[in-house]
């Protein structure tokens, strides 16, 4: 088992970094797209990048493995950045930024501060057994182990596509009854110490013929205008004319600082 990240005294899981089995990072893959709603597998940035993010830093992605049968119970994806700003900063970038630059910073050769997460998610046969916690607590010792002072996420709230009218200024500030934030994923982070920075609207940008949008929405658009659509955490805009839809979706960041 691999010790890096924490001690598994109960032997419920191993850990294994695509470093240590380069077989994995195909799986992984696999894993993300399942829990993707379809619009996002056509994201026109995320998923070219994928391979390359797995070749440049398999030592920052990993996966829980069942011990009995080997299957991938969860999986997390985290990479290093040169960036060491403010964090108020981060409210004018998001996920896309955070994918293009990690690799920029590699190619460039840069000296890295930051480590952010790139995606993370728990396979539905293995949810309920408190592993979003246990990804969020690998990720920061990944950053503990690797010398960064800070690890930051830019979240896609788990809610948010129930209520894609609801502005994510205000989603990101609602809370339940004991005060804890709203949206799950972002209640795992704020109980395992995380600061909420504030959401980034324009985090994720998909833009495709109308005649693709139907396909992956089963919709159609006859009026040029927003339209909610299937999984989407905000509206998509539709442009007749230009037979032109775009989804433009925010994340909510949130910080957590390593000792």
């Amino acid at each position: 088992m691999n010790k890096l990240f924490f001690s598994n005294e109960l032997d419920l899981f191993s850990i294994r970094t695509t470093l240590e089995e380069p077989t994995l990072g195909p799986e992984i893959l696999k894993l993300f797209q399942a829990g993707w709603t379809r619009f996002l597998l056509e994201d026109p940035v995320s998923w070219p990048l994928w391979p390359e993010l797995l070749a440049a830093f398999p030592a920052f992605h990993f996966a829980f493995l069942e011990p009995e049968s080997g299957r991938i119970m969860a999986a997390g994806m985290t990479v290093p950045l040169a960036w060491n700003g403010e964090n108020s900063e981060l409210l004018d970038r998001g996920w896309h930024w955070v994918l293009r630059q990690s690799l920029e910073d590699f190619r460039a050769g840069r000296v890295t501060h930051t480590l952010s997460a790139a995606n993370a998610v728990v396979h539905p046969d293995f949810r309920g057994r408190g592993l979003a916690e246990t990804l969020v607590l690998s990720m920061k010792r990944i950053a503990q182990a690797y010398g960064f002072t800070r690890y930051i996420a830019p979240l896609r709230p788990t809610q948010k596509e129930k209520y894609p009218l609801t502005p994510i200024e205000k989603y990101a500030k609602w809370t339940r009854s004991d005060g804890l934030p709203f949206d799950s994923w972002l209640r795992v982070q704020k109980r395992m110490g995380a600061e909420i920075i504030g959401p980034a609207e324009n985090s994720i940008r998909i833009e495709a013929s109308l005649d693709k949008w139907r396909e992956w929405t089963g919709l159609v658009f006859p009026d040029s205008g927003p339209y909610v659509i299937p999984g989407g955490a905000v509206p998509m805009t539709a442009d007749v004319e230009r037979n032109l839809g775009t989804y433009v979706a925010p994340s909510i960041w949130v910080a957590h600082y390593v000792k």
